[in-house]
């Protein structure tokens, strides 16, 4: 008897219930093996590049077309992934073909202009060019995913003296989570300034790609050194938060404190000059002597005759005296640090306790006086300034612990892809198992029910019949048939030991 058959030869004795639950199984089975065989054939991808452009991304999967090699998009096709093997070698064979060229492409504009293009054409390239290249600078700062760069500057003409004034714009896309300083800003304005002729900071416009206003025009209205005191004021408080957080994570670990500081600083420059006069204490600068002389005529007298005449002799002596003075200058130049807020969230909990231990009482690593005083010596804190130090368990954000699963999850997918297919073996084995299983049982229904000159010796089935009444007729066989039912029993017996 051939293998259909015998499988038709089971299926005529199931019942109808039967053979749905057949049909289903083998059904599922048929679907789940398809799509675990189409899902252990996938290749491992990983990620090429991603935040391309739509033209850089055809150029790119073009490419690797026609290399014969698979591929997949992400993220509204500006993310390329390909097989695990194939990403450092199709990044340098990219690079050869000079892909991704990037949507700035600077003075390479000029590696392609034609003979005989037009001082205007030419002079548009040039500003392009520059402005491509600032942005590309732009973009190397820490946190400015994607920067632009507009530069307006009129041409001086016959009838002026001097060219007009040149103005200029950024716009910037940061990274999410970053935010840029008020230093930083700064640092662009003049890194555009400073590489464009006659271009003036305050003419620089700095925004973001929401929409708001980083620096522009709207600081004419500040006082002037408005804004470098700002960014001295950020400067000091980033300081000193940072010598606090270093000595704390030296001692607790990475991410288990946080230290914020406001400072208030005097940035009035102050020069006094003071002098002091001492009134006795005097000193001569001028002398002055003047002499004169006077001579008396003389006089006669009777008897004694002529008296001789005399000389009289005058000196007066002027002396100028100068008070005594000290003159003190005191320069108080700006910078000094008047007051001082500080406030601290520190996790002083031991993250080595073992995990039988975690519902007994944890003891901090230190105590929260000790961190308080601590800052007080680390920052020079006086009795005037304020300081608060918060003891609480730091919360940990899932990504940390999305991020693990993803870095376990490739050798678990490796693993079940090489399982996979053993599984579908197994299953396969099992159906095997159950559908000869149930052919016995099939032929030992025909057995019983006889063929020939026995097909009605046990009328019904022995699979339709229940036990008490199969023993009914087996017996009923024997009173009435004996000889019949010993030679049926006597081909059973042949038929297992063939």
């Amino acid at each position: 008897m051939g293998l259909f058959a015998k499988i038709s030869a089971v299926w005529e004795k199931v019942s109808l219930i039967q053979r749905a639950l057949l049909c289903a199984v083998f059904l599922t089975f048929v679907i789940v093996g398809a799509l675990i065989v189409h899902w252990a054939r996938q290749p491992d991808m990983r990620l090429l590049y991603q935040e391309l452009s739509p033209e850089e991304a055809s150029k790119i999967t073009e490419k690797i077309s026609e290399k014969g090699i698979a591929y997949a998009l992400g993220n509204g096709g500006t993310t390329i992934y390909v097989p695990k093997e194939k990403v450092y070698q199709l990044r340098l064979d990219m690079a050869r073909d000079g892909l991704p060229s990037g949507e700035q492409s600077g003075y390479k504009i000029f590696d392609d202009e034609k003979i005989g293009t037009s001082p205007f054409v030419q002079n548009v390239n040039l500003k392009r060019a520059l402005q491509e290249e600032l942005a590309r600078s732009i973009q190397m700062i820490d946190g400015v995913a994607h920067a632009r760069v507009h530069i307006v500057s009129s041409e001086q003409t016959l009838f002026t003296s001097e060219a007009g004034k040149t103005t200029a714009s950024v716009v910037l896309r940061l990274s999410p989570g970053h935010r840029l300083s008020g230093l930083n800003i700064a640092a662009i304005t003049h890194l555009v300034s400073g590489s464009v002729e006659q271009l003036k900071p305050e003419n620089i416009t700095v925004i973001d790609s929401e929409g708001r206003l980083l620096s522009g025009k709207s600081e004419e209205s500040m006082a002037p050194g408005a804004a470098m005191a700002q960014d001295y004021r950020e400067r000091v408080e980033q300081t000193l938060a940072d010598k606090v957080e270093d000595m704390l994570t030296a001692v607790l670990g990475p991410g288990r404190s946080t230290v914020k500081v406001s400072a208030v600083i005097d940035m009035n420059s102050t020069n006094i000059v003071k002098e002091v006069y001492d009134p006795t204490t005097k000193v001569a600068t001028k002398e002055e002597i003047t002499s004169g002389s006077e001579v008396k005529p003389g006089s006669s007298s009777e008897g004694e005759g002529v008296i001789p005449g005399g000389t009289k002799k005058d000196e007066t002596i002027v002396t100028e005296y100068v008070v005594g003075k000290t003159v003190e200058q005191h320069v108080e130049l700006p910078g000094e640090i008047k007051s001082l807020k500080v406030a601290a969230f520190v996790d002083l909990s031991r993250p080595d306790v073992n995990k039988a231990e975690a519902g007994a009482e944890n003891e901090p690593i230190m105590a929260v006086s000790d961190i308080q005083e601590i800052i007080r010596n680390a920052l020079g804190l006086k009795e005037t300034d304020s300081l608060k130090v918060v003891n609480a368990k730091f919360y940990r954000a899932p990504e940390a612990l999305i991020e693990e699963e993803q870095s376990s999850w490739p050798r678990y997918m490796a693993i079940a892809r090489q399982a996979s297919l053993g599984i579908m073996a197994i299953c396969a084995f099992l159906v095997l198992k159950i559908f000869r299983g149930a052919k016995k049982k099939a032929g030992g229904g025909e057995q019983l029910q006889g063929t020939g000159a026995n097909a009605g010796l046990l009328p019904g089935g022995v699979e339709n019949s229940e036990p008490l009444v199969l023993r009914r007729q087996i017996s009923d066989a024997l009173r009435s048939n004996p000889d019949q039912v010993r030679q049926l029993f006597y081909s059973w017996l042949t038929e297992r030991q063939e």
